[in-house]
């Protein structure tokens, strides 16, 4: 008998998540780091891109159990591959925009962790007052 463990796939999704955004700050500081390198080419991470593709040419399934719920086994798999494209000359501005952007989404998802952590907690009995 298989034991279900109910908030399994929300951990692991934010798992991904972190280290999807943990992907984005080493290619944004190779970026900044290489700002004034001659001939050096910015890259990003193109998952965002690839994600957007794939929904907009429906290739990934979705199955629900009531309408309220979304299946985001499809969400883990594209996650999982991330690629690099090169984007052309390193603009400043751009990847500082990307930084704040990746850390603001780095700092939601730790949050969003935290307090998944605080409901086992609470449903433990250790949360009490």
């Amino acid at each position: 008998m298989t034991v279900q463990k109910p908030f399994d796939k929300t951990i692991d999704l934010i798992q991904d998540r972190l280290s999807l955004n943990s992907l984005n700050q080493k290619v944004i500081s190779g970026n900044l780091a290489n700002l004034n390198t001659p001939g050096y080419a910015a890259r990003e991470v193109s998952f965002e891109k690839n994600l957007r593709e794939a929904l907009e040419e429906g290739v990934m399934p979705m199955t629900r159990s009531d309408p309220g719920h979304v299946d985001s086994t499809g969400l883990r798999a594209a996650m999982k591959s991330p690629e690099l494209e090169v984007t052309g000359p390193v603009d400043l501005d751009r990847e500082m925009v990307n930084l704040a952007r990746n850390n603001v989404e780095y700092q939601y998802m730790v949050t969003m962790l935290n307090k998944k952590f605080a409901m086992f907690k609470l449903a433990l009995g250790e949360g009490g007052p």
